[in-house]
């Protein structure tokens, strides 16, 4: 955990220097499949700030924070919620003036979850891991961006988290 912080620290700080960044709002459905079995599709509301590490804006750093919208069950009664999920990424695009442009991530994620059981009670889990995610953006005008996005959230020690992201972002 502590790693994960240092990494989200060491990316905000080109932030502060640099004007030149990006914020969003995605709506994330989430695929947590635990090593018990199963898997179930919460959701989650995620807000991304962003910062380009270079002038033509090819490379760049985001930390994400989300909090959870709605839960899933596991298939044997037992739901699942995502209550935080937090993430530090490099992001890479290629370089080009195409109101297109994929892009792809590698970072740290950590997803906090609460599963209620069917015959009563909870328990958290914790899945973290190292990310790798590819995503498209689509220009609107020159300050506003939508994207779309698969995410590799975790995939150790047979747990997995995917996210698939659709969002709303801005220039500034």
């Amino acid at each position: 955990m502590k790693k994960t912080w240092l990494l989200a620290v060491g990316l905000a700080l080109p932030m502060i220097a640099n004007a030149s960044g990006f914020a969003g709002l995605d709506y994330v459905s989430s695929k947590v499949e635990p090593d018990r079995g199963g898997s179930a599709k919460p959701s989650v509301l995620q807000f991304k700030l962003g910062t380009w590490i270079n002038r033509t804006e090819t490379l760049g750093g985001e930390v994400r924070i989300g909090l959870g919208l709605d839960d899933d069950s596991l298939g044997n009664g037992t739901k699942v919620e995502i209550d935080r999920q937090y993430g530090a990424y490099f992001r890479g695009q290629f370089p080009n003036s195409m109101p297109i442009r994929p892009y792809g991530l590698i970072g740290v994620t950590r997803v906090e979850t609460t599963h209620d059981y069917r015959a009563g009670g909870s328990s958290s889990k914790n899945y973290s891991d190292l990310s790798l995610g590819l995503g498209v953006d689509f220009t609107v005008s020159p300050k506003v961006f939508l994207s779309v996005e698969y995410l590799r959230a975790v995939d150790s020690s047979g747990d997995e988290v995917n996210n698939l992201a659709f969002g709303v972002n801005g220039r500034f």
